[in-house]
């Protein structure tokens, strides 16, 4: 009967923090297939800074360049998002919808026929709002991402890095430039920050196993000596 009623407190236990103090058997799959992956948000985020480091790095000027540039980054993005929704994301259908709707994104960008610089801000603008109203809505919504602050504040930079690019529809090619690799460097640092917790989590959820299947061991061991006494 108390199995059961923690079994049911963990099912409905949102944070992996506070499922993560009851006993193992009891660990929500949530938890275990995201931690499971861990090095999925610390991959992608890493490789996400370098690409941004050298979007700054190579000081663009030309627009067809930039285009390409910020295509790869949406087809980068959304993949990096679908890979996490299969494996970390509370409810998988979200992420998948993101990544879905960024790589769509990247192709229009890719294949306008004669794009100006004005209507790439457009898009560079659209886009970034939308990543950064995501994010915060997934800082409050899934609860394996954690810290929910740090994704917060990603929310909001990303919200107005895209808002600073509708507000400024004169920018430049360079500046264009500048607000990807700051996008890319933004999502890669959060997302190493993401890889690292779900680290922290999945050697805690080893311990919790390890000291459960202890005890379990340990009782089974007593009231069989109690048996037979």
């Amino acid at each position: 009967m108390e199995l059961e009623k923690t079994e049911k407190a963990a099912r409905k236990t949102d944070a992996p923090g506070d499922i993560l103090v009851l006993p193992a058997e009891a660990i929500g799959k949530e938890v275990q297939g995201a931690t499971r992956w861990w090095w999925i948000p610390l991959l992608f985020g890493l490789a996400s800074v370098a690409l941004g480091v050298t979007a700054l790095a190579s000081h663009v000027g030309a627009l067809t360049t930039l285009v390409g540039m910020f295509a790869i980054s949406l087809l980068y993005a959304g993949g990096a998002e679908i890979a996490f929704a299969a494996t970390t994301r509370y409810r998988t259908w979200v992420g998948v919808v993101a990544g879905v709707t960024s790589i769509a994104m990247s192709v229009v960008a890719l294949f306008w026929p004669g794009i100006t610089l004005l209507v790439l801000a457009v898009i560079v603008g659209a886009s970034l709002i939308s990543w950064g109203l995501y994010r915060i809505y997934l800082s409050f919504s899934d609860p394996i991402l954690r810290p929910r602050a740090v994704a917060l504040i990603e929310g909001i930079l990303l919200l107005g890095l895209g808002i600073l690019a509708l507000a400024w529809p004169e920018a430049s090619v360079l500046v264009l430039a500048v607000l990807v690799g700051v996008f890319l460097i933004v999502f890669g640092v959060f997302s190493v920050v993401n890889g690292l917790h779900l680290l922290d989590v999945h050697h805690a959820v080893k311990r919790a196993r390890a000291e459960a299947h202890k005890a379990a061991r340990f009782s089974a061991t007593d009231d069989a000596g109690r048996h037979a006494a």
